[in-house]
């Protein structure tokens, strides 16, 4: 950060949109998040959206009440919250679950990956699209667990992770009075010694590994009772049929309650496929109860040797932990091991770690904007003049040159198109570096691009002994396909971008001044059709969009059908609207994408 700049503190929008759907573990989250914030001040810098009036009242929280979420009006929602984070001057956006605003920087929650690690299809439901857009939209993330964070940078390799802050969540639940325990089990008519199941049963839950043991206790069913929490108001069929002569009992319960039932369960069993945290895990122990679980997903990292774990499909494994799990000697064990790994999570310690998560990233939004300013000086020069410097070149060894790099040396890909390509110092470098490495390099072709005179010559100059470079001076959109200032200044009014980094009048100078240089140099056609006629492409293998500030979303348009796309800029007006249309194209994949380096950059393939 610059020694002129001073440190403001950020306004952060918190829209708590989990509520208006549902009052579970996230909830209990976010609850217990802004309980801590209010206590300790940083609630001065936040604003919670309230989807009509279902957020929780905390005093010392600001709230503003916004319209309900509807998935089947993403791009509505987008705008709206926009507009709020526009009128709020808020410097950062989190969501409780996978809402983003247009252009406002935003912090994605990682809960879990279990769409993604079970192979469920992310690719038109509405929940999991807007998952994956709000991942896309961070520049920054926070996981419940360093597992949830190793499979969020698995499934988008494009994210690093140093990008990723872990902060586990908090458990404030104790075992209650034995007289409130009692009294627990005479309201549901409990019985019996009983073994207790939380939530759902279905799918990656895989409750059915609990029945079948139980199943194999035979006659001793009728011994024990089952109880199971959630709205249910009957066990599934599937399940029924294991249980004998054992009490079932199925109940509605509060927090109050359900440290009741966890304390004077047998066990919780918790035989789960996946967890990016498991919850009712660290909530079981801290009320002294015994918990029979899987090592999978984050469980491990959770639980370490608090719990007894048996493999997920095994189930006389399981037989025997119901079992091993009564023996006075296992259990107080379980218990003391469990208590005292409960001890190590707190909502204190997560608020703190999600707030310092929070400001780094403002801080550091901060500091490249004053990069950015500092890096563009060179822009606020007028006329043609600016279109005939050599500039130096930005994309050097980064993120970004490895990818084009990388993609370069890939044998299924054969011609390429780099647009704005420049003096050939940067991005052309991380292409012709790959492709003269290549067995077949005269096979291959690199069709480089650039309008400026000077920097074409500079271009051509420099990859005179490349045989497979072929450089064009033309422009890579037609003069009637640039937008009109009208259009330019509605975008900077209503998309929050980096070009908000300037004034008005200066961006629209430099359309201008494009527009100007084009007319002057007599390069008003569009040069991307002029190459694939000259050289009978009808799609290019992969194309890099990284031309002027005003043409991606024309360029896109005229290269569609590429196998690979890559796009610079993509948080300027450059790229903005390409990244979104091949974001949301059902034939296109994201399969890399910095947000944090310069103005952003995203790769997309096609799928078919």
């Amino acid at each position: 950060m610059t020694s002129s700049m001073s440190y403001q503190a950020p306004k952060i929008l918190i829209d708590a949109v989990f509520f208006q759907y549902n009052r579970s573990g996230i909830a209990r989250v976010w609850y217990s998040l802004l309980e801590e914030w209010a206590r300790d001040g940083f609630a001065a810098q936040l604003l919670v959206l309230d989807r009509q009036n279902t957020a929780p009242r905390i005093p010392g929280i600001a709230y503003r009440q916004v319209p309900a979420h509807s998935y089947a009006a993403p791009d509505a929602d987008r705008a709206m919250l926009q507009q709020v984070c526009d009128e709020e001057g808020a410097s950062l956006f989190v969501s409780s679950y996978y809402t983003t605003p247009l252009g406002t920087p935003s912090v994605f929650m990682a809960y879990d990956m279990i769409p993604e690690v079970l192979n469920w299809d992310t690719s038109t439901m509405a929940i999991w699209v807007e998952k994956h857009a709000g991942i896309r939209h961070a520049r920054a993330f926070i996981a419940i667990s360093q597992n949830t964070a190793n499979d969020l940078c698995r499934f988008f390799p494009a994210i690093r992770p140093e990008q990723v802050s872990i902060a586990h969540c908090g458990v404030d639940f104790k075992a209650p009075p034995a007289a409130q325990i009692d009294s627990f089990k005479a309201q549901h008519g409990i019985q019996k010694p009983y073994f207790l199941l939380v939530g759902s049963r279905g799918a990656y839950k895989n409750a059915s590994l609990f029945f079948q043991a139980f199943a194999a206790l035979g006659d001793q069913r009728g011994q024990y009772a089952v109880v199971c929490t959630g709205p249910w108001s009957a066990l599934e069929p599937e399940f029924s049929a294991y249980v004998g002569e054992a009490s079932v009992h199925m109940i509605e319960v509060d927090d109050q309650s359900l440290q009741c039932a966890y304390a004077g369960a047998i066990a919780l069993v918790y035989p789960s496929l996946y967890e990016g945290f498991g919850m009712p895990i660290t909530e079981a122990m801290a009320c002294g109860c015994p918990v029979i679980t899987c090592p999978t997903g984050s469980i491990p990292e959770v639980a370490e040797d608090g719990v007894l774990y048996v493999p997920p499909s095994d189930v006389g494994a399981m037989t025997r932990a119901l079992y091993q799990v009564q023996g006075p000697v296992m259990r107080a064990v379980l218990v003391a091991k469990g208590l005292q790994r409960a001890a190590a999570f707190s909502w204190g310690r997560m608020a703190s770690e999600v707030k310092a998560a929070l400001l780094r990233v403002d801080v550091s939004l901060l500091e490249r904007n004053a990069s950015a300013t500092a890096h563009h000086t060179i822009d606020t020069q007028t006329g043609a003049n600016m279109l005939s410097e050599i500039i130096p070149a930005e994309i050097i060894n980064d993120d970004f040159y490895k990818v084009l790099n990388a993609l370069a040396s890939r044998e299924d890909l054969k011609n390429f198109l780099e647009i704005g390509s420049s003096s050939g110092a940067g991005s052309t470098h991380a292409f012709v570096s790959a492709l003269r490495n290549r067995a077949d390099a005269d096979s291959t072709r690199l069709y480089c691009m650039e309008l400026s005179t000077e920097r074409f010559t500079a271009l051509r100059n420099a990859y005179l002994d490349c045989q497979f470079v072929k450089v064009y001076n033309q422009s890579s959109a037609a003069l009637d396909e640039f937008p009109s200032e009208q259009e330019v200044a509605f975008f900077y009014a209503n998309t929050r971008t980096t070009l908000n980094t300037y004034p008005l009048e200066q961006v629209l100078s430099w359309l201008r001044q494009d527009i100007d240089y084009m007319r002057k140099a007599g390069l008003t056609q569009n040069g991307i059709e002029l190459i694939k006629k000259e050289n009978g492409i009808l799609d290019f293998d992969m194309v890099l969009i990284d031309g002027s500030e005003f043409t991606g979303e024309a360029e896109l348009y005229h290269c569609m059908g590429a196998r690979v796309i890559a796009l610079d800029d993509v948080n300027s007006h450059k790229c903005f609207n390409a990244y979104r249309m091949l974001t949301n194209h059902v034939s296109y994949a994201l399969t890399h994408q910095n947000m944090e380096l310069r103005n952003g950059f995203a790769v997309f393939e096609r799928r078919f």
